[in-house]
């Protein structure tokens, strides 16, 4: 619908804006992006160091609560990766020491068998004169 004057009526938040506007003093000036800003009248900010001490625990507690789940994923998966790792190395350890345990055994036990068998048949030396008179009745 147009008005009086041919145009459409404005659309409200552009009145607003409008009103806004014109109701801004025009004395005060609108910083812009394009302004030349003079190093001599930047002051220099001072923080308080409690205030950055807080600011600092309120950023590290912001970043566990964000990345913490994250962290603590990757800490298992490492920890698990590496402890898989060295698991596996001192379980092949362990069994190559109980092979080697089981072997020196075995050996050390048909050593003794072969000792004990053939040590009590080949201990007479005296010609089987003593193992003859232990089986001849006593008179």
């Amino acid at each position: 619908m147009a008005n009086e004057s041919g145009h459409s009526p404005p659309n409200p938040l552009v009145r607003q804006v409008d009103t806004l506007l014109r109701s801004q003093d025009s004395e005060t000036e609108v910083p812009v992006l394009t302004d030349v800003v003079n190093a001599a009248e930047t002051r220099e900010v001072v923080l308080d160091p409690v205030v950055l001490e807080t600011l600092a625990r309120q950023l590290e507690r912001a970043v566990l609560e964000h990345f913490g789940p994250d962290f603590t994923r990757l800490i298992e998966e490492r920890l698990a990766h590496g402890l898989s790792a060295r698991l596996e190395q001192s379980v092949a350890e362990l069994r190559d020491a109980l092979v080697a345990g089981l072997d020196q055994m075995a050996r050390e036990a048909v050593s003794s068998a072969i000792a004990n068998t053939f040590g009590a048949k080949a201990a007479p030396r005296d010609g089987g004169q003593a193992a003859a008179a232990q089986s001849a009745p006593a008179k």
